[in-house]
């Protein structure tokens, strides 16, 4: 990738070299709120945009979803951002911003009606249409070859991010919805057949720090306890059935391994196939379109209540998240969120029903609904 690139700043084009530290924090210093689109994160401008927004006090939002990478970042900028009264906002793109929305809005609904904490939120991306582009292979990629399998697991893990930390009793505590078979396949009524997908670590990451950004006693906290001291958190891929779901399952992660360890493979994989900077024509995105489906259960005994959240979008997912960059870098602007009270390194659920409502808004074109049922 090149070490400049031309930005646009209030009608004026910028050249900025991504190698100079000091042309970035004169970035920082003008814009109000940057966002960072440009990937892998931790292989090219990423840090050094995201130290200089946390010294300098400005906004910053992306649509990253390199897990080990984020939580350097947390570790590193964190107070710093609070200090300086930054905002950084990561993963507010497709990757994580749907189900971290959607559990913190079941969460919020089942305080609002039940006056009770959540005890399990499962997400699952229950429908798409939509393709790979060269920068999220190259990303993954990049990914495996700089961290390894086992500090993206680690990193990946619920509740790695959270800023308030879990014991590993609490962590290992499950949740009362189906369990996964011994296939990896869980069959849920209503949900149908589920599996672990390419966005389950990403999304776990995220949900968990949210979790953690909202466990205190602060104004913008959900009541006490945050989403719940027992809350549990779980990403799925809807199939056709538990065959299916198992088929897709083992051709996912021996497809993944193959182009992630297998250096022949790999470089065929990000230089001839999917080379930085492509992906699918206008043509092939025509069509695309995506929804979630959620079930969140209270944290009562014996209850048959539930909430269920549908969040859905006629469009591309990659065109979803350059909606979704945009309204959250409004939302940075316009103020009044629970990221405005904190600070820090955040994520999409601390910007709370401001940002639910943009995305609801007809020019954004994201359906969301929100229902109470009792089975």
């Amino acid at each position: 990738m090149a070490a400049k690139i031309d930005i646009v700043l209030l009608g004026t084009v910028y050249a900025l070299d991504f190698n100079s530290d000091t042309a970035i924090a004169e970035l920082t210093q003008t814009a109000r709120v940057i966002i960072n689109t440009i990937g892998p994160y931790s292989a090219t401008c990423g840090t050094a945009i995201i130290k200089a927004c946390a010294e300098n006090g400005t906004d910053y939002v992306d649509c990253s979803g390199e897990m080990p990478w984020m939580q350097g970042i947390i570790a590193n900028y964190d107070e710093t951002a609070r200090k300086s009264g930054s905002r950084i906002v990561m993963t507010a793109g497709w990757g994580a911003a749907p189900a971290d929305l959607t559990t913190y809005l079941a969460v919020r609904h089942i305080r609002e009606t039940m006056s009770l904490p959540t005890r399990e939120v499962l997400v699952s991306l229950d429908d798409l249409r939509g393709s790979f582009s060269g920068g999220s292979i190259n990303s993954m990629c990049d990914l495996e070859v700089s961290y390894g399998s086992a500090r993206i697991a680690a990193a990946s893990a619920p509740f790695a991010l959270s800023p308030v930390p879990r014991s590993s009793v609490e962590i290992a505590k499950r949740g009362v919805l189906p369990e996964s078979n011994v296939f990896g396949v869980q069959v849920v009524q209503g949900m149908g057949a589920l599996v672990q997908g390419s966005q389950t670590g990403i999304e776990t990451g995220i949900v968990g720090r949210s979790w953690g950004l909202f466990a205190g006693q602060e104004a913008y906290s959900l009541g006490p306890d945050g989403y719940g001291k027992g809350f549990f958190f779980s990403s799925r891929v809807r199939q056709s059935g538990p065959f299916m779901a198992w088929l897709f399952r083992v051709g996912f992660v021996l497809l993944t391994t193959a182009i992630t360890k297998i250096p022949p493979l790999r470089n065929l994989a990000t230089k001839t196939l999917f080379p930085p900077g492509t992906g699918p024509s206008e043509e092939q995105r025509r069509g695309n379109h995506f929804t979630y489906r959620v079930v969140a259960i209270p944290d009562q005994q014996g209850t048959s209540r539930r909430v269920e959240v549908k969040f859905a979008y006629q469009g591309d997912p990659y065109f979803f998240t350059g909606v979704s960059l945009t309204e959250a870098a409004l939302v940075l602007l316009e103020g009044g969120t629970p990221a405005h009270q904190r600070g820090g390194i955040l994520t999409s659920a601390m910007l709370g029903d401001k940002f639910v409502e943009r995305l609801k808004r007809p020019h954004a074109g994201i359906e969301i609904e929100i229902k109470a049922v009792e089975e």
